[in-house]
């Protein structure tokens, strides 16, 4: 695409971004100072729409961007930068705040939705890779034990375990012991080494239960990645077809759809429009980043409609988990 016709759709979305309208070429030219006239202005249009980058809704109406052009404009444009009122903002959030890693996901997708005025969705980065920092063994009932796993980020799981035969209270601490010593300093991928011998050291009436444990531990390893979602409020002043926003509220309220659109494979930064979401129907856009360092990650994301501002929402995702990636390893 030659400069022109590039300034011209950057233009177009712009404004359509602005005001949810179809863009006139009048505006396109008013935004863009181009010293060419209307007609020109119109040419460029009608190869944008030959190209499925624009689309006009009406006749007489102007264009709006299509899919496509949402995804050349995402591809082709920069970051905004941040207002330092924005910036001071985020950085004094990361370094006042000294909770619970829990408590900090959370309110970090608070903080998202804030700044940004899409709903936020922030992932845990579950166990993987985690070194294990304390167990911890709570008899609940004779045949129930809560173990309690906390690793040297501050992440704390709970596994219930059932056990097939009754426990007495003075194996307790003989169980919890040979996990601390099976488990502490190891993350849980190295721990399954270590577990294999354990059982060999130990009474017989405690080896069976150490194993069951132990499978309760590394099962945790794959099913700790909490999600936090936040401005699921403001659904209906994004959307307003009620249907939409009927449907992405039941797709926020399910785990593994959420999971689907936020959690991409591949470090950095992600943007996924529409269709690349899975449904040519779904005016939806997911702007998502990794934080954390090594395997020990999670995403942070941001959800709107397909016409959400990308270079400013771009920009304060990656600045927030910036900031999430610096509290995790400081």
């Amino acid at each position: 695409m030659d400069e022109r016709k590039a300034a011209v759709l950057n233009a177009l979305v712009d404004e359509h971004i602005r005001t949810g309208h179809p863009v006139s070429s009048r505006a396109i030219l008013e935004a863009t100072k181009l010293k060419v006239s209307s007609a020109t202005i119109r040419n460029d249009l009608a190869a944008l729409e030959a190209d499925g980058l624009v689309a006009q809704p009406h006749t007489s109406a102007g264009r709006i961007p299509t899919e496509k052009g949402f995804r050349y404009y995402v591809d082709h444009t920069d970051p905004a930068q941040l207002r330092a009122g924005t910036r001071d903002r985020i950085n004094e959030f990361f370094m006042s705040f000294h909770h619970e890693l829990r408590s900090l996901l959370k309110q970090t997708s608070e903080l998202l939705t804030d700044i940004t005025a899409y709903p936020a969705v922030v992932m845990g980065p579950g166990l993987v890779g985690e070194q294990i920092h304390g167990v911890h063994l709570v008899q609940l009932g004779s045949h129930v034990l809560l173990m309690v796993l906390v690793t040297e980020a501050g992440q704390v799981t709970q596994e219930l375990v059932r056990l097939p035969e009754a426990i007495e209270p003075s194996q307790v601490g003989r169980l919890e012991e040979a996990l601390v010593q099976a488990l502490v300093g190891r993350t849980l991928a190295e721990a399954r080494e270590a577990l294999k011998d354990t059982p060999k050291e130990l009474p017989a009436g405690d080896a069976g239960i150490v194993t069951t444990l132990a499978d309760a531990a590394l099962k945790s390893e794959s099913d700790t990645r909490e999600m936090f979602v936040g401005g699921t409020s403001m659904l209906a002043n994004l959307w307003e077809d009620i249907s939409k926003v009927h449907f992405i509220l039941e797709l926020l309220e399910r785990d593994s759809s959420v999971m689907g659109l936020v959690d991409s494979q591949a470090p950095g930064t992600s943007v996924l429009i529409g269709p690349e979401l899975g449904s040519n129907e779904l005016d939806l856009a997911v702007v998502s980043t990794s934080y954390g360092v090594d395997k020990s990650s999670g995403r942070v994301a941001v959800l709107g409609p397909m016409r959400m501002n990308y270079r400013r929402t771009i920009r304060v995702v990656e600045e927030v988990g910036d900031g999430l990636t610096d509290s995790l390893s400081s």
